[in-house]
């Protein structure tokens, strides 16, 4: 299958020539994919999204006739995160207002300075533990369940940054040097952000069921592509942001998909062209998810773009909800000539001052940790503290990665091979320190040493990345950055063991290495907490 230029697509059955995928990881996909879909291939109701037959009234049809006005629909995630932020600061300024002079805070230098350390600490601290992911805010009960920690995480903070922090800056305020005071006053902000955020968590939920974030998107396909994403975008994590009309591709002048095709509004048939139908209908944004690029007319999208209804593609939709490069059928025109994959030289300054200074700090606040961890791993079995294996890092290098050994000796007598969960080689010691990432620690060394980055896709061994670079195309690709010691793919996807978990990660990688900045790397290490305290898939 080509783009109209002629450059390949790579396919779910593999026939993109040297770019194919190996026919058990498409078939494996493609299973998947029905058997998901079978249940969300039934003629929906185009407003309520639920089945023709479990809908309560049949909804109007929308045609050319019928205008509808330009919509603005609110982002939901930074709705919530500025609902936080302005009604957080506000309480917490409303209370030390009251009671500065209780608190021996005298002026009102030292009170904004207190709002203001409180506010962006219990920010992230919130951030870092997952309160403004989507798959955080499906449902209530999830929304509030990390709040707790959050909230918990931001007192400490507070506390250890009052009372060594700014004491040490300023000696001379002696409210600072106080521990009874900074707890006091960590207390009492975090008391007042707790119920906030769960007040706040209702209101959005609130907003949800009135279709507030919800955006109108106008999908051009019926084929395999358009079906993939509409079983995308009704899942739990999406759902509450799209409402999903289809229409032919004929109305591009292009042919309909042959396989899985999806069921569309024939009433949307009365418009004649696609700008048309976009502002009759009030789209938001025009998708393109056509199999095949051939034949259409650009015209008409040029039209839509240029009337201030966005036009995007399948592949860039996807990159957007998802956070990944989605490898099912990437047409890799469309990688090449986007933006990204860019880093300057600025970035990779800033970057590598990012490494050394939180690899330092990271490294003397865990150093007892690791003395603990190093006496208990001798007194288990007596065999060697440390334990090192050969990684690939940029451009293919080989180098030793360091971690404290969570294995017996004999772990890998018969050759190289992945953790499996409940791993019978790890020891007791082990078992606790791969749960908890102690583990891992040493590799901050190979941070400093400039082998990996703190963030980063991940480091394989030599033997793994040969196999995978013939089964999955485009593998090799992740080597164009240093690995890391976390990333996005290990901040999204699960623990993997196989092949097929190694093409999801390829697909965050990528993301990661096209969308690099500074800023998204502080984010990957803030929402790593989440990963260590709730130590998931950790084997």
């Amino acid at each position: 299958m080509t783009t109209d230029s002629g450059h390949p697509i790579i396919p779910l059955n593999g026939t993109a020539g040297s770019t194919e995928f190996p026919d058990h990881l498409a078939v494996s996909h493609r299973a998947k994919f029905h058997e998901e879909f079978q249940s969300d291939n039934q003629p929906r109701s185009q407003t309520s999204g639920l089945p023709l037959n479990q809908s309560t009234q049949k909804a109007p049809p929308r045609g050319a006739n019928t205008l509808q006005p330009k919509r603005f629909p609110l982002g939901s995630l930074y709705s919530l995160f500025g609902l936080d932020l302005t009604l957080i600061g506000l309480g917490q300024a409303l209370v030390l207002s009251l009671l500065h002079q209780r608190l021996f805070l005298n002026g009102d230098g030292q009170v904004i300075l207190v709002i203001l350390l409180s506010l962006i600490l219990t920010m992230g601290s919130l951030y870092a533990c997952g309160c403004y992911r989507r798959d955080s805010l499906i449902r209530f009960s999830g929304a509030i369940s990390p709040l707790p920690v959050a909230i918990g995480l931001a007192a400490i903070l507070i506390i250890t940054f009052m009372h060594f922090g700014v004491a040490l800056t300023f000696p001379n305020l002696a409210v600072y040097r106080s521990i009874s005071r900074c707890f006091t006053i960590a207390l009492l902000m975090t008391a007042v952000a707790l119920p906030i955020c769960t007040f706040n968590r209702a209101s959005y939920f609130a907003m949800v069921r009135r279709h507030w974030f919800e955006r109108r998107v106008l999908v051009v396909g019926t084929g395999i592509r358009a079906a993939y994403l509409k079983h995308l975008l009704n899942s739990d994590v999406h759902r509450v942001h799209s409402e999903l009309l289809f229409v032919s591709e004929a109305i591009l002048g292009g042919a309909p998909g042959e396989a899985m095709k999806v069921d569309y509004d024939t009433s949307l048939d009365a418009c004649k062209s696609l700008d048309e139908l976009a502002r009759a209908v009030g789209a938001d944004e025009v998708v393109i998810a056509v199999d095949e690029k051939r034949g259409l007319v650009l015209e008409q999208l040029l039209r839509c773009k240029t009337n201030g209804i966005p036009v995007i593609e399948y592949d860039a939709l996807i990159e957007r909800e998802t956070g990944r490069i989605d490898l099912r059928w990437l047409d890799l025109s469309w990688l090449v000539y986007t933006p990204g994959f860019e880093i300057q030289v600025l970035d990779s300054f800033l970057k590598r001052v990012l490494d050394l200074s939180v690899s330092i700090l990271l490294l003397l606040i865990a150093l007892p940790a690791v003395v603990v961890a190093m006496v208990a791993i001798k007194l288990e079995d007596g065999g060697p503290v440390f334990y090192k294996q050969e990684r690939v890092t940029r451009g293919g290098r080989e180098f030793w990665i360091y971690k404290l050994r969570t294995m017996c000796v004999e772990a890998e007598a018969q050759g190289a091979q992945w953790a499996a969960k409940n791993d019978p080689r790890t020891t007791r010691v082990g078992r606790f320190l791969r749960k908890s990432r102690i583990d891992e620690i040493p590799q901050l060394w190979n941070v400093i040493a400039g082998d990996m980055s703190l963030v980063g896709p991940r480091p394989e061994r030599p033997q793994f990345v040969e196999q995978l670079s013939q089964q999955l195309p485009i593998y090799d690709f992740r080597h164009g950055v240093k690995a890391g010691l976390t990333g996005w793919a290990q901040i999204n996807y699960p623990y993997g063991a196989s092949v097929e978990d190694a093409q999801a990660k390829l697909e965050y990688d990528l993301y990661y290495m096209k969308n690099y900045s500074v800023l998204r790397d502080i984010s990957i290490i803030l929402q790593t907490f989440r990963i260590l305290i709730w130590r998931k898939d950790a084997r």
